[in-house]
């Protein structure tokens, strides 16, 4: 029994500027299998693509920014 990537919702980065980018479902899950496939944290791979990103929280769809 592991996660299921599915179940974490949307991920929202909160950049250092105070900007904010709400991913897809698409991209959290893409981003989660990845990280459960190669060991490495959700965050170190978010912030290669980010690196301004300082806040990581997980919505779902009935949940506002």
């Amino acid at each position: 029994m592991g996660i299921d990537c599915s179940d974490l919702g949307r991920a929202l980065l909160i950049m250092r500027d105070g900007s904010r980018k709400l991913l897809s479902l698409e991209e959290t899950v893409e981003i989660c299998n990845e990280s459960l496939e190669t060991g490495k944290e959700f965050h170190e791979i978010v912030k290669r693509k980010e690196p301004q990103v300082k806040v990581i929280r997980f919505i779902q769809d009935w949940e506002e920014e």
